[in-house]
């Protein structure tokens, strides 16, 4: 598990907002965020180092696949 993952766990577990399902989907999503970024090339990345570059290459991503 990468880093950057472990960390979003742990801010998950920390906060819980929102229904359970709420909460789940929330995990997965940032999960699945995080292991895009890593097969993006993105390396050594935490919680707290995300910059809109990060978000950019997400959307990015996801405009492409809507195409």
């Amino acid at each position: 598990m990468h880093d950057l993952n472990h960390q979003l766990k742990q801010l998950c577990q920390r906060n819980r907002d929102g229904s359970f399902a709420t909460q789940a989907d929330r995990e997965r999503l940032l999960t699945l965020c995080a292991n895009d970024l890593a097969q993006r090339g993105f390396q050594h990345l935490n919680a707290d180092s995300l910059k809109p570059k990060h978000v950019a290459a997400l959307l990015d991503k996801s405009s492409r696949m809507a195409s």
